[in-house]
């Protein structure tokens, strides 16, 4: 009887200790380690295409807006480019090309999470950092990053959101759209993150994007759209320059000191 009641108790205890020790070993994993790429001479790009830049309606870029090689950037206006420059076929826009191009090979980084075929977003919902890889992305409806980290999405292919749907919860400069040709926002999506795509990318109408589009060989093409870019910017604070405070009184003459002597006066004996 003795015996039985060790059992039992032992039993009880491996159980208990099993239950516990799925969550707290979970919890102590390390976490995914992605990286976000440098992007040099692009960072101060919001809107890059490799062939055309084209627009309809009254779009808004916040950051500059470029296009290399190719040399056609149509619709601004209605478009408005403030704060920020249009660059076509020239230094600037061949300069952050190559970046663009150097960033989307950096984000070609092991897989932590792989789907097979194309892998709808919102049905995994909600996502820690990582990387996570598809053979194409689509979204169909809501999509919540969670925690602190970098998050890079590779799609072999396609990145395509129907409309009205949502990337939300985390810094948009720390989330990667990787696509191996082209990416497509739906009608009034609100999107949060840099897409890289090596053909093309485009918002349709009413679409939001809190970060960067950026084709390398193709157009990006918009329709009455938000990009704040922008926000991924580098802040650079002004140096406090300091001040010198003066205190006490004004300086007054000692005794003993030299007497102003009158000009023109005349010499005593």
């Amino acid at each position: 009887m003795h015996k039985l009641k060790k059992l039992i108790i032992l039993t009880v205890l491996i159980t208990l200790a099993l239950s516990l020790g799925g969550p707290l070993s979970r919890a102590s994993a390390s976490p995914l380690m992605a990286t976000s790429p440098t992007l040099g001479d692009a960072v101060s790009f919001s809107v890059l295409g490799g062939e055309t830049v084209t627009n309809t309606g009254p779009t808004t870029v916040f950051g500059d807006l470029g296009v290399s090689p190719g040399s056609a950037a149509t619709g601004f206006p209605p478009g408005i480019v403030d704060p920020g420059s249009i660059h076509t076929a020239d230094v600037h826009a061949a300069a952050a090309q190559i970046a663009n191009t150097a960033a989307f090979g950096s984000l070609d980084q092991a897989c932590d999470v792989t789907y097979t075929g194309t892998q709808d977003l919102t049905l995994v919902s909600p996502l820690v950092p990582g990387v996570y890889c598809a053979d194409a992305f689509e979204l169909n409806g809501p999509l919540t990053l969670e925690g602190s980290g970098v998050w890079i999405f590779k799609s072999a292919s396609t990145l395509i959101t129907s409309a009205g749907s949502s990337v939300s919860g985390s810094d948009p400069c720390n989330v990667w759209w990787r696509a191996g040709s082209s990416a497509t926002l739906g009608v009034n999506t609100s999107f949060i993150g840099n897409i890289l795509a090596l053909t093309s990318v485009a918002l349709q109408t009413g679409a939001t994007l809190d970060g960067k589009a950026f084709a390398q060989t193709g157009a990006v093409t918009l329709d009455s759209n938000t990009i704040t870019g922008l926000t991924c910017l580098p802040q650079i604070l002004p140096t406090a320059v300091p001040t010198a405070t003066l205190t006490g009184s004004a300086p007054t003459a000692t005794s003993g000191g030299p007497t102003p002597t009158s000009i023109g006066s005349a010499p005593t004996a």
